[in-house]
């Protein structure tokens, strides 16, 4: 019964329907020029976070180690 469901499942996946798309060039252009500095600025936060997040367990990690901190 269970690989009957996966195999049901998996078709009706793959069974692509012809479908028909147009994006005004406007509209392209806009899109871009909305999601480029969303997406630059979630990277940075990434970065910065990330760098953050880190050195403050790596701390934390010392510390309850009983190390000394650098």
């Amino acid at each position: 019964m269970n690989k009957l469901a996966r195999l049901i499942g998996l078709l009706l996946v793959l069974h692509a329907p012809s479908c028909f798309a147009y994006i005004d060039p406007n509209a392209g252009g806009l899109l871009f020029q909305i999601l480029t500095p969303v997406f630059a600025a979630i990277v940075g936060a990434w970065l910065f976070l990330r760098r953050w997040l880190t050195e403050t367990l790596r701390r934390l990690w010392r510390r309850l180690r009983g190390k000394p901190a650098k």
